[in-house]
């Protein structure tokens, strides 16, 4: 069980085009759900640190932009952990554009241990085409601020990158310029919105256009297999590649790290500023709403009450739910494991388990297929021969970041023996 919190909800200070998650406030008339109240958020937080079921209980913030909340939401935040910890170890995290740091918060991350991953896309000239301010001016320049205080203060962070339309032509330009900015650990995002918007995964539209930012399926494919190629020739070991990482752990039998290539979806819970909870960050839909954190207080203090449970109005008490631990994904899951007939005949299959629902738009007989498909299998087939050589090693108690020293090798053999 995870949760995203999103203090703000729908609040951001930018106005980037290809953003998934504001359009759903407008769309959905939520805009205006404030920043988060003292009741939903000690609610959330005490019970959350209660039902955890480790003893290490991670807080994620999102947005919007989570920093609008201000320094003394989270300064709340904070102090009702220390409070309600029992013990635990609580750790957070926030993603941010980081064009709000300044000193101040600096102190405050720095105090409470906070993890910062930052939202850039790479140089001036490929992040400012969508990532733009409110008065449409490009935010490279405050983004690159805000991480300097980061470093300055000593704070460690991550890097986010959404591939689009503006750097997918531009891989290793991009990986170049996050290394040389410091980030050790990178994520990247695959970019693509649709009109209509897919919003309900029961029914997929026939028909869609893909909006002008998007990446094309192949190019996702195509740039990460270059990053791949240059990061497991001289980086493995010291960069971390969440989707790399995740596509070892998978081969080595630990599973993935990316809840896009996992076979099911997992508990990874919003909760919005109001207190609603949904399935999934990509289902914030009225149908994929799940409940809200004060009915589940309500019910957990006063006994059995009837609530919004799993989205659906409890007919009695029998379906009234008190607890976080009785909230499922399960209508994600079921559409997950709704594979159509190439991804069941595919030979990457085991690899990618048919993509993020989210992306699933594109209707073989019925059933829908990733967008994406096409790249995954791109990408994959790159990957391939240094993921067997990775599992040789470790079957032969050899970490597998020494296939460094031996890409070389691999190498001047798909030379010979191109696949």
């Amino acid at each position: 069980m995870h949760f995203t919190i999103k203090p703000v909800s729908f609040t951001c200070n930018l106005d980037c085009d290809y953003c998934f998650y504001l359009p759903k406030g407008q769309e959905q008339g939520m805009l205006t759900k404030g920043i988060m109240s003292d009741e939903v958020l000690e609610a959330f937080i005490v019970r959350y640190i209660k039902e955890c079921p480790t003893d290490h209980v991670y807080f994620t913030w999102q947005g919007g932009e989570p920093l609008m909340a201000g320094r003394k939401f989270f300064e709340k935040a904070f102090a009702l952990q220390s409070q309600y910890a029992n013990g635990k170890v609580i750790e957070n995290a926030i993603q941010t554009n980081a064009t709000l740091i300044n000193d101040d918060w600096c102190e405050l991350f720095k105090k409470h241990k906070v993890l910062l991953g930052v939202s850039i896309d790479g140089p001036e000239h490929l992040h400012d085409k969508y990532r733009k301010n409110k008065n449409q001016q490009g935010s490279h320049k405050d983004v690159i601020a805000g991480i300097e205080l980061l470093k300055k203060h000593q704070i460690p962070f991550n890097t986010l990158t959404c591939i689009n339309e503006s750097n997918y032509e531009h891989p290793l330009e991009v990986y170049h310029y996050l290394k040389e900015l410091g980030s050790t650990f990178m994520q990247f995002s695959e970019v693509v919105e649709t009109t209509p918007e897919n919003t309900d995964f029961d029914h997929i539209a026939p028909n869609y256009e893909v909006k002008p930012f998007s990446l094309t399926p192949k190019a996702y494919g195509t740039f990460m297999g270059a990053i791949f190629k240059e990061w497991v020739a001289k980086d493995i070991g010291k960069i971390v590649i969440r989707q790399f990482e995740s596509l070892i752990s998978q081969v080595l039998g630990m599973g993935h790290h990316s809840c896009v290539w996992e076979n099911c979806c997992p508990d990874n819970f919003v909760l919005e500023a109001n207190g609603d909870i949904y399935e999934c960050d990509q289902a914030v839909y009225p149908k994929y709403k799940l409940a809200n954190i004060l009915d589940i207080e309500k019910a957990a203090n006063l006994g059995v009450i009837p609530c919004s449970v799993n989205g659906q109005k409890a007919a009695n008490e029998e379906n009234s739910i008190s607890s976080l631990k009785a909230l499922k994904a399960s209508r994600l899951s079921a559409h997950k494991l709704q594979l159509c007939d190439d991804c069941k005949q595919c030979t990457y299959l085991v690899l990618c388990n048919g993509g993020c629902i989210k992306h699933r738009i594109d209707l073989q007989n019925g059933v829908s297929k990733s967008y994406f498909c096409e790249g995954y299998k791109e990408l994959f087939k790159i990957m391939v021969p240094y993921l067997n050589t990775m599992v040789y090693l470790e079957n032969n108690k050899t970490p597998y970041i020494a296939i460094k020293s031996l890409v070389p090798q691999i190498e001047a053999s798909l030379k010979e023996n191109p696949l």
